[in-house]
């Protein structure tokens, strides 16, 4: 139908465009990230473009729904405005017409957002826990740069270095310290090289001909030891092998009877309904007179917008600590958007009754 093609073609050029814009400027704001991560060292550099592909393709099955949402409200507000939806009506296309151009388009990006969210959003989490656990695992002077100060483990520890020899293995001028929840530990050193990773995923730093100190916040119970040798391991590194939800493929979810798992695997099948629910739902929070104010209209619009997510946000977590039972589930959180729709869908149409018979109780009173 020759309208629907209009109706879509208006939609496509505003959502493609802010698709792009928005996943640039997630993209500046990942790199941004993962490049101060990787100058303090906590990551390796050459992982930084990977991680921010990965991030942004994870970032993917919330930001189409998003541009979908605005694209049509902004494309079905200009018709409004431009009193084309005026001329439409008068030529007996109906807002039900409308509604299902957009849901066709909308079929079409729920469609892309299942795949993202039952296939690509795991791959994508499996790797970037891989990179992350890989540079981690790698790390070595190469990530250590001196005169700076590097975080180094998962513990607290904070280390600088005077010096980085590369070729001879090994850092001078070396300070580490470490905040306890009683006392801080100093640990001074002329020199310092890190071993290697062990089996268990830990890694140690021994020290060479310096100074250890223990600093009791509560009293004076200080403790000041020279030593010539003296090895600390740093805290154990969250291995790539560790059971992580959100990087599990879908169909082992499935099999789970976890609540968390439940949550997950459920989040993964709903998130394409949230996307067909708020293009649907963007059609009839669009209608405006030529003259009324746009913000208004936007302001509404948002509300529905953080209905959808914040409903299925805390459901979810509801369904998670095993309030809630795995049916319904996920489904409780978009009766509320689906009941919005409806009454926003049916609104004109009991207007249109009520002034119908009006207008029919004057003409029996003449």
């Amino acid at each position: 139908m020759l309208i629907e093609r209009y109706i879509t073609s208006e939609i496509v050029r505003p959502f493609a465009a802010g698709l792009a814009i928005l996943a640039a400027v997630f993209i500046a704001f990942s790199a941004a990230v993962k490049l101060s991560d990787a100058a303090s060292g906590e990551i390796a550099g050459r992982v930084v473009a990977q991680l921010i592909f990965l991030n942004t393709l994870i970032a993917m099955e919330v930001l189409v729904p998003t541009t979908l949402f605005l694209a049509i409200l902004f494309a079905i507000g200009r018709l409004y405005r431009d009193s084309e939806m005026a001329a439409l009506s008068a030529a007996g296309v109906s807002e039900a017409s409308i509604l299902r151009a957009v849901g066709k388009l909308a079929l079409l990006c729920a469609m892309a957002v299942a795949l993202l969210s039952l296939f690509a959003r795991p791959w994508a989490y499996a790797h970037t826990y891989a990179l992350e656990q890989q540079s981690i695992s790698r790390f070595d002077l190469s990530n250590i740069r001196a005169g700076t100060f590097t975080d180094v483990g998962n513990g607290g520890y904070v280390l600088y270095a005077r010096e980085v020899d590369v070729i001879a293995d090994e850092m001078r001028g070396v300070f580490v310290q470490v905040e306890r929840e009683q006392r801080s530990q100093v640990i001074s050193a002329e020199r310092a090289r890190i071993h290697g990773v062990d089996e268990e995923g830990s890694r140690a730093v021994e020290f060479f001909d310096g100074h250890a100190y223990l600093l009791d916040r509560g009293g004076s119970r200080d403790v000041d030891m020279r030593f010539n040798s003296f090895l600390i391991r740093l805290p154990e590194e969250e291995r790539i092998s560790k059971f992580r939800r959100k990087a599990v493929d879908t169909g082992t979810l499935r099999g789970s009877d976890q609540p968390k798992d439940i949550a997950e695997y459920q989040w993964r099948l709903t998130t394409p309904l949230a996307t067909l629910l708020l293009a649907l739902l963007a059609v009839p929070l669009s209608r405006a007179s030529p003259r009324q104010s746009r913000s208004s209209i936007f302001a509404i619009a948002m509300a529905a917008y953080l209905l959808v997510f914040f409903a299925s946000g805390a459901v979810r977590n509801a369904l998670e600590n095993g309030d809630i039972p795995p049916f319904p589930g996920l489904l409780l959180a978009y009766l509320p958007p689906v009941a919005l729709l409806a009454l926003l869908m049916l609104t004109p149409r009991l207007q249109r009754r009520r002034w119908q018979k009006i207008y029919n109780n004057e003409q029996e009173a003449r």
